[in-house]
């Protein structure tokens, strides 16, 4: 963890700036210094992965801390987030919030499925809808597709709602007292020897669905859960999307829910479009039954562009109806799975709560690490 005022804990470690951990405030031995006046302290040969993470953070903190001395100001908290945070990447300067690099091609996989049929449509089918059908067709169909664009962007790139680490809460002022109301947990008490955070779970918040997170340290209110893929405690965690590169918690899953429909409802009318369009083409019933897109080129393409779109509707159709349910229900789908429900709510209405995680405020120095 950190301190960020000027009050004493004890011990006092304080950030030397080339990654090393402090000697109990004494200089190493040097060959002019006599090994009897300053005592050696020695660690293991491999830190664990917390002594790492604290040690790669003092590291951080010295020399960014020299640079403040210096008149350059303290780096901003996704600055530093590999240090204080978990696997989620930012854009945009901090202001947008995504999932980790492993999603990448899950992620690819989702927007070609969009973007490769509805760019048929539109090049190939809309024209021909539009002189021999209806310009409302193609014009809705651009709605609908600029809104589902929309709606992955935002699914994608918000905070679905991390919970911040233990050692991010006291780097960033205001932010502890912040987390306890958000959570109803309460401030996490220090041990005034180690100054490690003590867990003290009352026997009514063991029963109400508090847990203790041993890899944030933050204790997590009901319904909360820690991601494995992105490493962060998540508010109302539903699951983590590998398709939306994101996890979907209590402040994307109104985002998630509106993306699901918007799909589906692009798959109908892209779906519906190419098949007019293919019918009067390859029927001979249009007078344009002349162009290029006949004869087996037509199967071909209606196989490739008309396969994907419809399993793109059925799977789709499939999530919405299912979330649907989750939504009058009030659960969440780790809830569903696990069967382990200590708390019920709403999960499309949850009031969304503003992102804890305060990408672009600056840290505070001095800090007190653990």
């Amino acid at each position: 963890m950190a301190m960020m005022d000027g009050s004493v804990r004890t011990p006092h470690f304080v950030g030397r700036g080339n990654g090393e951990l402090p000697h109990n405030n004494c200089s190493p031995p040097t060959a002019s210094t006599s090994s009897t006046s300053l005592p050696r302290v020695s660690f293991p040969p491999h830190p664990p992965p917390d002594q790492q993470r604290g040690a790669a953070l003092l590291g951080t903190i010295g020399t960014t801390a020299a640079a403040a001395a210096l008149g350059r100001p303290n780096p901003r908290v996704y600055e530093v987030w590999d240090q204080v945070g978990g696997r989620n990447r930012f854009l945009c300067w901090g202001r947008c919030v995504t999932g980790p690099r492993i999603d990448f091609w899950y992620s690819c996989c989702a927007w070609s499925f969009i973007i490769a049929p509805t760019g048929f449509y539109f090049i190939v089918c809309s024209p021909w809808l539009w002189m021999h059908v209806n310009p409302w067709m193609p014009v809705l169909t651009g709605f609908v597709f600029l809104s589902t664009i929309v709606l992955l962007l935002l699914t994608s790139c918000t905070d679905p709602g991390i919970i911040p680490r233990q050692t991010l809460q006291v780097a960033v002022a205001g932010l502890e007292q912040e987390v306890a109301t958000a959570t109803g947990a309460g401030a996490v008490p220090l041990d005034a020897m180690t100054s490690e955070p003590v867990v003290q779970l009352t026997p009514q918040q063991d029963a109400d669905g508090y847990r203790w997170c041993t890899s944030c340290k933050v204790v997590r209110p009901p319904r909360a859960s820690h991601c494995r893929d992105c490493d962060n405690c998540v508010l109302t965690f539903d699951h983590h999307c590998p398709f939306v590169n994101n996890c979907v918690g209590q402040r994307n899953y109104a985002f998630f829910s509106g993306f699901l429909y918007s799909t589906g409802c692009l798959g109908v009318a892209i779906f519906s479009g190419i098949g007019i369009y293919f019918y009067h083409v390859a029927g001979g019933s249009s007078s344009d039954s002349d162009t290029v897109f006949s004869g087996p080129l037509l199967y071909v393409l209606l196989v490739v562009i008309g396969a994907p779109t419809a399993v793109l509707i059925v799977a789709v159709f499939g999530l919405s109806v299912f979330h649907a349910f989750l939504a009058c229900r009030g659960r969440t789908t780790k809830e569903l799975l696990t069967g382990r429900v200590t708390v019920g709510g709403r999960t499309l209405s949850t009031l969304r709560v503003p992102s804890l995680i305060h990408a672009r405020d600056r840290v505070t120095y001095p800090m007190l690490l653990v």
